[in-house]
């Protein structure tokens, strides 16, 4: 029955295949070339010492056979290669297999691309593919003096200048006030300023309206830098990276001590063999130049990027995004474009014109349509990451410069005007009380002896009130006291 099926659909074209055409018995069996690549397809051994065949591929040729009835046998690629011709025009590797008949189809990481679809038929692609490029997260070197790194000179100078303006403007307030204030000492205008810099409670608060004005500023200064401060020391000590402006592959070309190499024999090094794309023609070239360092296979080159610092890795995005979720959380991918999902794609190969391709697209959309797609992805390359998102983000240790905290820094000077504003107000009144102090007494005087002109001789009187003998005792000199 399986031989007939394959024969009308040779015969009457291409058909989809549903799950009721054939029973369990009668299912399809298909000779499937691969190669062991993780996380795609690899041997996983337990803890009784057996060996299981598990990965990406594994589990969606699970799933396809939930809804086309089909075996399979794996059997790798000769030299484990995906397909590439040779000078005679032969092709090897999974793309040969299928090719020459040896293979039904080829289910792994296979991209398709032009030479690869004119001789082979694919299916509709399982996942999309870019170019990019993996690189060591350049580090940061402290030195002694890394904790003043969160701030920019410029912003210690205005810190320095603010604490010793508002200690100036404390001691000028003090010593106008009262010779008893507080704050009537340098020693102690710079210790209130530097506790409440260092958010410490001084042990003695200013009594003038000015002085106070002055302190809230001061408050709010501090605040706003102790918690700038506090947040980039924070972020610059916890994750000591620093990040290259590397934003697509063209960039590694403005880097003139910075190799990079490529995976030899497969889609990648093809993209660049016979691209005509410049920047790709003169990355070839120089690649071609020192052939010992620019051809690894794919741990071979991570590991290298992960020795060095001045070396990047070009490679397929689904592998570069599966090397970055290992410890020690280090390396840094740019994909070729601003989307990493706008390249090729991996599919299954068929021979020619077969007509399980068109089957296994029609399965693959579905797929798409209803998340299982979307769940292998995630079992495979997320739900295993030993790096959070966090850490896998590389992270600036930015200087905080004047420009940023100008406004903190402006609020706190107009507190300052507004301090010497209330001081200039009480010097006035002030000098205005003693420059008129004998017209205001006259003014009294006039006063009480318009109320009692016994008053007015500073005489001692004693008047019955009432008739009741209670005495009122009036001191007019109590006026001058």
């Amino acid at each position: 029955m399986a031989a007939f099926v394959l024969a009308s659909m040779f015969l009457f074209g291409p058909s989809v295949i549903s799950s009721s055409s054939l029973s369990d018995d009668e299912a399809l069996f298909l000779n499937v070339t691969t190669v062991l690549r993780e996380p795609f397809l690899f041997d996983l051994v337990d803890l009784e010492n057996n060996t299981r065949r598990v990965g990406y591929i594994k589990d969606l040729l699970e799933a396809m056979r939930l809804r086309i009835p089909f075996d399979y046998d794996f059997y790798l690629s000769p030299g484990g290669n995906y397909g590439a011709p040779d000078e005679n025009g032969t092709w090897n590797g999974m793309v040969g297999e299928v090719l020459y008949g040896r293979a039904d189809m080829a289910a792994a990481d296979l991209t398709i691309n032009a030479p690869r679809t004119e001789i082979l038929t694919f299916s509709q692609p399982f996942m999309n593919v870019d170019l990019g490029v993996v690189y060591k997260k350049p580090s940061v070197q402290l030195h002694m003096l890394a904790f003043m790194m969160p701030f920019s000179t410029q912003v210690w100078c205005v810190i320095l200048g603010s604490l010793v303006a508002t200690s100036m403007s404390l001691y000028v307030f003090g010593i106008y006030n009262s010779k008893d204030d507080p704050l009537a000492s340098v020693a102690a205008c710079l210790y209130f300023g530097l506790a409440c810099l260092f958010a410490q409670g001084p042990e003695t608060y200013p009594r003038s309206m000015a002085s106070r004005v002055t302190a809230i500023s001061w408050w709010f200064f501090s605040l706003m830098m102790l918690t700038l401060y506090t947040a980039s020391l924070t972020s610059m000590l916890t994750v000591n990276r620093a990040t290259l402006p590397i934003d697509s592959i063209e960039d590694l070309l403005n880097y003139e001590a910075f190799h990079y190499g490529i995976e030899p024999g497969g889609s990648t090094q093809y993209a660049f063999q016979n691209s005509k794309y410049a920047p790709f023609q003169m990355m070839w070239a120089e690649m071609t130049k020192r052939k010992d360092t620019a051809f690894f296979r794919g741990a071979g080159g991570v590991e290298r990027v992960r020795d060095r610092e001045d070396y990047a890795f070009i490679r397929e995005s689904p592998y570069l995004e599966y090397d970055i979720t290992f410890a020690p959380c280090d390396l840094e991918l740019v994909f070729s474009s601003s989307s990493p999902k706008s390249g090729a794609g991996y599919g299954f190969a068929f021979p020619k014109d077969h007509p399980l391709a068109r089957n296994f697209s029609v399965e693959v959309l579905r797929m798409f349509s209803d998340g299982t797609l979307a769940g292998i992805h995630t079992k495979w390359f997320k739900t295993r990451s030993q790096c959070s998102e966090e850490k896998k983000l590389a992270s600036f240790v930015d200087t905080i410069d004047f420009e940023e905290i100008q406004g903190v820094f402006f609020t706190f000077l107009g507190g300052i005007v507004l301090s010497f504003l209330f001081f200039v107000v009480r010097i006035a009144r002030t000098a205005k009380d003693k420059t008129c102090p004998s017209s205001k007494k006259d003014e009294l005087d006039r006063a009480m002896a318009t109320a009692n002109p016994l008053a007015a001789n500073g005489t001692l009187n004693e008047i019955t009130a009432n008739g009741n003998g209670v005495a009122t005792t009036v001191f007019s000199d109590s006026l001058n006291k």
